[in-house]
């Protein structure tokens, strides 16, 4: 019985390895149409994945969905940014409040108001990837959106400049979305247009995409 294999981690595998897909299947003993079959769909049965590895040197299990199927990649990034910049943000209002008393009460209220909303909006953001899109938001559920897989003509991890800064925000062709940190993953549009998710894990938010449209295709 065929089994869904993790084909973007087997890719990796052998890549890391500097092997072609001929050199895989030289050292495995699989036929090269299994190896490229594999990779193109993630279809195996058992005895061509415990051959591979055997050849990786891990844990079969590893190489497979568990369940038969594909498996949702979900992952939250917290904010250190909001963490650490929203307290010290209060603490010089309430220290400049107290030294000039520069707005009434009720204004010092609802300033502290707005930046408790803030705070929760972009405290974290979290990035799933299914089997038909890519979803991302902040915080509980703040600025939703997704994108369908079939939109993506290509995709790499990146590292940002500082000066990008965080949140949302548009830059040349594209949209940023970060809450933390300087790494993430740029999506490059089929119309031509790019969006960059921050991300404390590219190289597995690279594999997800990459697992997904293979399941996809």
């Amino acid at each position: 019985m065929d089994m869904k294999a993790k084909s973007s981690l087997i890719r990796k595998h052998r890549l890391d390895r500097m092997w072609s897909q001929e050199q895989l299947a030289d050292v495995s003993g699989l036929s090269l149409r299994t190896i490229q079959r594999l990779e193109a769909r993630g279809s195996a049965s058992q005895e061509s994945i415990k051959a591979l590895a055997a050849v990786f040197e891990v844990d079969a299990d590893s190489l497979f969905w568990k369940d038969g199927s594909f498996q949702v990649y979900r992952h939250r990034q917290w904010s250190w940014v909001m963490f650490t910049l929203m307290p010290l943000i209060a603490a010089c209002l309430l220290g400049a409040q107290s030294q000039f008393n520069l707005m009434p009460p009720a204004a010092v209220g609802v300033l502290f108001g707005l930046l408790t909303v803030v705070a929760i909006a972009f405290s974290s953001m979290t990035i799933e990837v299914n089997e038909s899109e890519i979803q991302w938001f902040f915080g509980p559920g703040a600025f939703r959106k997704s994108l369908p897989l079939e939109e993506i003509a290509n995709y790499r991890a990146v590292k940002n400049p500082i000066w990008m800064g965080f949140g949302i925000h548009a830059y040349g062709t594209g949209w940023i979305y970060n809450v933390s940190g300087l790494l993430g993953v740029e999506i490059e549009l089929k119309g031509g247009s790019f969006i960059r998710l921050g991300s404390d894990e590219p190289k597995y938010l690279v594999a997800a995409i990459e697992d997904a449209k293979a399941n996809a295709s």
